[in-house]
Formats: structure tokens, C-alpha cells, sequence
């Protein structure tokens, strides 16, 4: 029952983040479909929270949960190792060229053991004057403080003042912020104040922090070629380590195994999560080069961090089998190919839907930007949303708090067929979405 305590009614004990949300009840899924407890089918356009990479209830895996959890489900990583961590970690690092890897259980964990792995390379090396990061001015890096510490995002708000209030880097955002500038010249301005704010603290600095493909904050915002690759080059210059928070683009999503890869670029430090686990386990990585991985085997010897359940043998078990599925069925190819199909697709939609402002993305991430009310972002993306689920498909909206946009980004497995059904399905969530915004605003 409901309670009453405090003289509040209708609140649910389970805690949402609408509180008084009346979600459909999830009972079961097939491939890129979810389906609730009405027997109705939902496809998953947006992977969960661009999540669930292989789609849902993929045999390999379910078959790896099955007989993973008769064995042992549980060892702390203080007292046992596990074969699946040691060939995992091997996996990750092959795939990536970097020396370790480091399992906790979220992309925000994974992020905040980022931040602190620079804060102790520093200081087994000496340079402990070295405790401030830089990130974009627009971004999200996690619900940790460390990681809100970083993020331009409207979740900052909750924690206020105890959120490090850190100088930042200009936010590649060329829809609004290029005007009528070339794209070089737009790069040279970023780069001109990304390299005002790293003199200003440059003996200070531990890491830029910056998402190689911008995420929930803005949606699938893509840089201009020659921004990263300047942030690059002035953290070499200033002896700074550069940090890539791949939560959400890394293994696969761009097309490529990671984001960083479409500009060459070689992080310092990467963070890993959602499609690491791809729905089926909470877990994730931070990935670290040699030079830091050597600076603390060469000083203290020991990592100072940690959480009970990283690592624990059924979820890098589980994570070892979506790596398999990933390979065998090569789906960072898939992406790519698929993903230049769906742009395409997506990219029609703008000349019958006169809210649609911008499409944009790499291999199976995009985003469609509206023409939103300025005094309220966010209220047509969750309008169409709304209209899509009502439709029987699930978008993303940004959650930033700074404009109106959707994301698109279904798991790497779906097919041509079930692509077709999510462009037309999202054309009617679009023109049911208008039609609403135009009816309240006659009203």
C-alpha cells in the first residue's frame, strides 16, 4: 500500500526519479524488443540508456549467466582472482593498447576511479601539487562528486555547493556555438581558449577530462576533426594526462572498438561501461596506459580504491561472454555500415518535421535536435518521448537540461527490417509530438 507518512499520498515505496511515475511493468524481451505485462511490444531504439548493446536475451550470454552462477557468483578481489577477470582484462587491453584494466560496477565508478587513479600517478611521481581536471563546460561524467564535479549537467544542481567547481573547456557544440564561422575557424577559437584555460593552471592540472562523442547532456554532439587532437597535444605539452570517458561510445557504438579511434587519439586513462556489461551485469572498467600503470608498480606498488562487489566472477564472466558475441557476430563493423544507413534515414525525417533542427552522430549513435521552447529545454524531447512509447518504440531525451533532443542508438543486432519499423514508428512519434505541442499551444 501507498503510504501516508507525512500526509503524502499516492507515492509509491519504490523510488523513481519522477516519483509519481506510472511505468509500464517489464516481463520480458527478445532481441531488440522489450515487452511489458500487457503483452505489448516495445523496441528499443535508444538501447536502454545506450545500454543494451546486444540486444536483450541473447543465448551466448543468458547460457553464460546459467552456468557461471552454479559455480561461484562471489569472491572478493582482495583474497581470489578469476579466470574470466584475468581473460577480460587481457581482452579489453588488446582491444584498446592499453596496460590495465580495473573493474568496478558503473560507468560513474568507473570515472571516478579515473579521477583518482591521476590524482595517485602524481603523486607516487612526485607532483602532488597536481589535484585540479578540466573537462568540457556542457558534459556528464557520472552521479558521483567527482564526477558531477566535471559535468556541465542539470544533475550538478543536486549536490550544489559540494560539487568542486572546476574551470573548464569549451564545449564542441557546432550547432549552436559555430555560427557563421568555417569549421577551422571554429576550431582555432575552442583551441585558442582551451589553451588560455590550461596556462592558467597548467602546473595544477592532473587531466582533461572530455567525451569523445557527447552524450546525454547535449546528445551525440560530434567534434570538428583537429579539436581533439589539439586538446591532445597540449596535454603532452604540459605534461597533463588525457582522460576519455567512453561509457558510453566505447566498444562498438561509433563504429569503431573506441571513439577515439575516428581522430587517432592514444588517452592516458579510458573509461568503459554500459556496453561492457550490455544490460546483462552491472559492471564496467577504467583502462590505463603503461606510463600509469608503471609510475604506481614502480612506487607504492598497491591501487588506493576500491568497491566490494568489482569484479566478482559472475559479472566479468558475463562481460567476457558479450565480448564473444560482439566479435563473433562483428558488430563494431555492423555499426559502422548499419549506422551510416540509419544517419541517412534519420537525416530525411528533417524535411517533413519542422520542429527537427539538426541530426547528427557516428555509427549507431545519433540524435535529433528540435526547435524546443528556450524557457523550457527538454519539454518537446520529452514530449516525443512520450509519443514514442505510446507508439511502441523507446527514445532517449537529453537530460542536460540545455536543449531538446532525442538519441537514437538501438542495439548493434538489429536488423534491416527492424530499422525500417523504427524509422517509421519515430516519424509518427514526431508528428503526434507536434501535433500535441501545437493543440496545447492553441489551448
Amino acid at each position: 500500500m501507498p503510504s501516508n507518512e507525512g500526509g503524502l499520498l499516492n507515492i509509491p515505496p519504490l523510488i523513481s526519479n519522477v516519483l509519481t511515475a506510472d511505468a509500464p511493468l517489464v516481463v520480458d524481451s527478445e532481441g531488440v524488443w522489450l515487452i511489458d505485462s500487457a503483452g505489448r511490444r516495445y523496441l528499443d531504439g535508444c538501447s536502454g540508456a545506450v545500454v543494451s548493446a546486444i540486444g536483450h536475451a541473447h543465448p551466448h550470454v543468458v547460457a553464460t549467466i546459467r552456468a557461471q552462477a552454479a559455480k561461484v557468483t562471489f569472491a572478493h578481489r582482495g583474497a581470489f582472482a578469476s579466470e574470466a577477470a584475468i581473460r577480460l582484462a587481457d581482452r579489453l587491453c588488446s582491444a584498446t593498447d592499453l596496460a590495465g584494466a580495473w573493474f568496478v560496477n558503473s560507468g560513474s565508478e568507473a570515472m571516478e576511479a579515473a579521477i583518482q587513479f591521476a590524482l595517485q600517478y602524481y603523486r607516487e611521481i612526485g607532483e602532488t601539487d597536481r589535484c585540479w581536471f578540466l573537462s568540457f563546460g556542457q558534459g556528464y561524467h557520472g552521479n558521483t562528486l567527482g564526477g558531477l564535479s566535471l559535468s556541465g549537467h542539470g544533475r550538478r544542481a543536486v549536490v550544489g555547493r559540494l560539487a568542486y567547481d572546476f574551470p573548464t573547456l569549451p564545449t564542441p557544440y557546432a550547432y549552436r556555438d559555430r555560427g557563421t564561422l568555417t569549421e577551422s575557424e571554429y576550431v582555432e577559437r575552442m583551441l585558442r581558449d582551451a589553451r588560455s584555460a590550461v596556462e592558467a593552471s597548467a602546473t595544477r592540472l592532473a587531466g582533461v577530462v572530455f567525451e569523445p562523442v557527447g552524450g546525454a547532456t547535449l546528445g551525440v554532439t560530434v567534434p570538428p576533426d583537429g579539436y581533439l587532437q589539439g586538446l591532445e597535444a597540449l596535454c603532452r605539452e604540459f605534461g597533463i594526462l588525457l582522460i576519455a570517458d567512453e561509457v558510453m561510445t566505447g566498444l562498438g557504438r561509433t563504429g569503431r572498438t573506441l571513439a577515439v579511434e575516428h581522430w587517432g587519439l592514444r588517452p592516458d586513462i579510458v573509461a568503459v561501461g554500459k556496453s561492457l556489461g550490455a544490460g546483462y551485469t552491472p559492471i564496467a572498467a577504467t583502462l590505463l596506459n603503461s606510463r600509469v600503470v608503471s609510475a604506481i608498480a614502480d612506487g607504492s606498488g598497491r591501487v588506493l580504491g576500491g568497491h566490494t562487489y568489482a569484479g566478482n566472477p559472475l559479472s566479468v564472466a558475463v562481460a567476457d561472454a558479450v565480448l564473444d558475441v560482439i566479435e563473433r557476430e562483428g558488430l563494431v563493423e555492423k555499426a559502422r555500415v548499419h549506422g551510416e544507413d540509419l544517419g541517412r534515414r534519420l537525416g530525411e525525417l528533417k524535411s517533413d518535421n519542422p520542429y527537427l533542427v539538426d541530426v547528427r552522430g557516428l555509427g549507431m549513435f545519433w540524435a535529433l535536435e528540435f526547435r524546443g521552447d528556450p524557457a523550457a529545454p527538454g519539454d518537446f524531447a520529452k514530449a516525443v518521448a512520450f509519443a514514442a512509447m505510446e507508439r511502441g518504440l523507446m527514445v532517449y531525451a537529453t537530460t542536460g537540461g540545455f536543449n531538446d533532443a532525442v538519441v537514437v542508438a538501438p542495439p548493434l543486432t538489429i536488423s534491416p527490417r527492424e530499422m525500417d519499423t523504427l524509422v517509421d514508428l519515430l516519424h509518427l512519434a514526431l508528428r503526434d509530438a507536434a501535433e500535441a505541442t501545437l493543440e496545447l499551444a492553441e489551448s
